[in-house]
């Protein structure tokens, strides 16, 4: 019992012990939130709010501050009593026991400072920001004051090199400095968001003039000196070169020149109103127009050179073109009396006679043109250009003319060449079967070899004509060549066949007399030998018999032939 009594004594003074030391600890946090107070009210907004008042603001900026100050007194003269009030009111509820009703108390003070500390965080930047522009724009008044006194200075400086443009430039700089003193006003006004909208149009403005007076003294000196020398330089070599015998297709020099010069005084005018792209894209204009009259008399330059160079050039291609012509006509006169030439061989030197004429007839009238009045060069090269092709593909034709008429001589040789080795083919043909002594000739074979025959009798009297056709000529070789090569097959079938047969029919003898079927055949097979003249015949009826009482016997026979077979048939 004592034990129990004991341990609900501890208990009871733990508990108590914990009380105390949790009163201390909010006791504790009552006293740094006061804290956190004192340190607000003691914040240096106040002194910067007289500083910013001094600074006498006016319009927007006058307003802003006006809400700067109405939001600090509000913090100051009640949020931060209340926050004290409730504080105080935390620390009796602790003093009281009350520990649930000052833990809410010190949580809703701890709350309301950050809220308050931020706010005076917030109206700190806002006074800075004001501080700030006021002196930036305070620093840009004196920037520039002294960028409009240097622009005055280069204004009177490059007087010269700005050319008219020096009249409205002096103006601009003049409406500046009226702008510039409006801006110096509003500044001392202390009206820093008007102040701010002038120093950004202050700033554009100045900037605009500047690259006006950098840009400026290029484009006058392309005005007023580099065109006018190129044009005066343009006018000097057309004088020269008019003076010299040349000449200038639809020529508008002069004009141009005087076109250019007028378009010259416009930009001048331009320039002086300050429209700078528009003088920059007219000096490119001019710039483009003055470089196609220097490639005008350029152009004129380098095809006289060339004219010099290469008429002479052109004349002895176009003499010897015409030469060559005379030649191949007179060949082509020559071979027809030889050959039936067709109508394009016939025609085609009247052709490029008729061309050749014609080159030579302009070119005669560029000679007149070189030697006795102005020539524009550049169409005589052109046109030089153009006979030179022209001669150079009637050449080409004439080549190849010239080719065809020789080949045509070539193949009579090698015609009559094949002629006559077609005609020793048939010869030899004829003395091979002459030798093989057979009973007869069949008589399909016969008929072939006489067509053959006759074909090759045809193509020698062709060709013995007064004018020969060699393109009717060639093909009639071209299949007297086919037919040769069947009759060759043919012979050497016809030779082949009679061979074997009779080696066969010979051999069959051996079974005459013990094979009724062996001997029927090799009667059979006499008779279409001797009487008919139908080998090929002959070698199948006579092979079959054989088979049968002597399988390879034929195949021995045929094998053993060849083995032995000398001749082509």
């Amino acid at each position: 019992m004592i034990i129990v009594l004991i341990s609900v004594i501890v208990v009871a003074i733990l508990v108590y012990l914990g009380i105390v030391a949790y009163q201390r600890y909010l006791l504790k946090q009552v006293d740094e939130l006061l804290n956190r107070k004192a340190d607000i009210s003691e914040s240096p907004i106040r002194q910067k709010l007289m500083e910013v008042s001094s600074m006498n603001l006016t319009g927007s900026s006058a307003v802003g501050l006006d809400n700067i100050r109405n939001d600090y007194q509000e913090i100051i003269d009640h949020r931060l009593p209340e926050v004290e009030d409730i504080a105080n009111h935390s620390r009796q509820n602790i003093n009281d026991m009350k520990i649930f009703e000052a833990r809410k108390d010190i949580t809703t003070v701890s709350e309301t400072l950050d809220a308050i500390e931020e706010e005076t965080k917030r109206l700190n930047d806002q006074l800075d920001n004001i501080q700030r522009i006021d002196q930036e724009q305070r620093d840009a008044v004196k920037v520039l004051r002294m960028k409009y006194q240097e622009i005055g200075k280069q204004l009177l400086d490059q007087n010269l090199s700005l050319g008219p443009s020096i009249d409205l430039l002096e103006e601009k700089l003049s409406r500046l400095n009226d702008d510039f003193d409006t801006f110096n006003q509003t500044v001392d006004a202390g009206d820093h968001e008007k102040a701010e909208g002038q120093l950004k149009k202050l700033k554009a403005s100045t900037s605009e003039i500047e690259a006006e007076i950098k840009a400026i003294p290029s484009l006058y000196d392309e005005l007023t000196n580099l065109f006018p020398s190129q044009i005066e330089e343009v006018r000097d070599g057309y004088d020269q070169l008019i003076n010299h015998n040349y000449a200038f297709e639809n020529d508008t020099v002069k004009d141009e020149i005087k076109a250019i010069k007028a378009k010259i005084n416009d930009n001048l005018e331009t320039l002086s109103n300050l429209r700078l792209d528009a003088v920059r894209a007219n000096n490119k204009a001019i710039e483009i127009r003055i470089d196609e009259l220097y490639d005008i008399l350029q152009t004129e330059i380098d095809a006289r050179k060339s004219v010099e160079h290469n008429f002479n050039v052109i004349t002895r291609f176009l003499d010897h073109a015409e030469k060559q012509n005379k030649v191949l006509l007179s060949e082509i006169a020559r071979l027809d009396q030889s050959y039936v030439l067709n109508d394009d061989q016939l025609n085609l030197g009247q052709v490029l006679e008729g061309q050749l004429n014609d080159i030579r007839n302009e070119h005669d009238r560029d000679t007149e043109r070189i030697t006795n009045q102005p020539v524009v060069y550049s169409e005589i090269v052109e046109r030089l250009k153009e006979e030179n092709e022209q001669l150079t593909e009637i050449e080409d034709r004439q080549a190849a003319l010239n080719s065809e008429l020789q080949e045509m001589v070539d193949s009579e040789k090698d015609a009559r060449t094949r002629l006559q080795q077609y005609d020793n083919e048939i010869h030899n043909i004829k003395r091979h079967v002459e030798t093989l002594n057979l009973p007869g000739i069949p008589e399909g074979y016969m008929d072939y070899f006489f067509v053959v025959s006759d074909e090759i009798e045809k193509v020698g009297s062709d060709m013995n004509q007064v004018r020969i056709n060699m393109g009717m000529i060639n093909r009639e070789l071209d299949m007297v060549s086919t037919d040769i090569q069947t009759l060759i097959k043919k012979t050497s079938d016809l030779t082949d066949d009679a061979a074997i047969s009779e080696a066969a029919i010979q051999y069959a003898n051996r079974y005459r007399h013990t094979d009724e079927e062996v001997a029927a055949a090799s009667q059979q097979a006499q008779k279409l030998f001797d009487k008919d003249h139908r080998y090929n015949e002959s070698l199948s009826v006579i092979s079959k018999a054989l088979d049968k009482v002597e399988p390879g016997a034929i195949e021995n026979i045929t094998e053993n032939y060849y083995q032995q077979k000398k001749t082509e048939y």
